[in-house]
């Protein structure tokens, strides 16, 4: 006798998408309506420009001292409370910092777009050398890169 059992209906998935009971897919069907969190609001170029350049930038150990002095909003002991020695949980969290910034700062990927119908002002040189300036506006979407700091 073989240990197949053939009376068991087979639940097809498709990419984690199982269609065994009517339940998953109704379920299939509601998710198609539902609606998106609705994204935030771009912020407005001049508070970006200046903005931008106020922020200090990221450092592990400040991070890792803002979530150390908050431990004890989740119960947790802070300082060196140990008998062994110092307080490995504290020396973890700056372990982990250190390696979730790295990765943000060095495999992170930023890409910015440019809008068409920017404005820009361009500067060339004209007939024997005069300068001459011109204005207009982009006309296709343009791309870009950034780094995270």
């Amino acid at each position: 006798m073989s240990d197949i059992n053939v009376d068991r209906k087979s639940e097809t998935t498709n990419d984690n998408i199982q269609l065994g009971s009517i339940n998953s897919v109704i379920n299939i069907i509601l998710s198609a309506f539902k609606i998106p969190k609705k994204p935030v609001s771009p912020l407005p170029p001049p508070l970006l420009l200046v903005g931008g350049t106020l922020r200090p930038g990221m450092t592990a150990s400040e991070i890792t001292s803002r979530i150390i002095s908050r431990q004890t909003e989740a119960g947790l002991v802070v300082g060196d409370v140990f008998g062994d020695g110092p307080n490995t949980a504290e020396a973890m969290e700056l372990i982990r910092i250190q390696e979730i910034l790295d990765s943000l700062m060095n495999e992170a990927k930023v890409e910015i777009v440019i809008a068409p119908g920017i404005g820009v002002t361009t500067i060339g040189v004209g007939n024997l050398g005069a300068p001459v300036v011109s204005n207009g506006i982009t006309t296709t979407i343009a791309s870009g890169y950034g780094v995270i700091r």
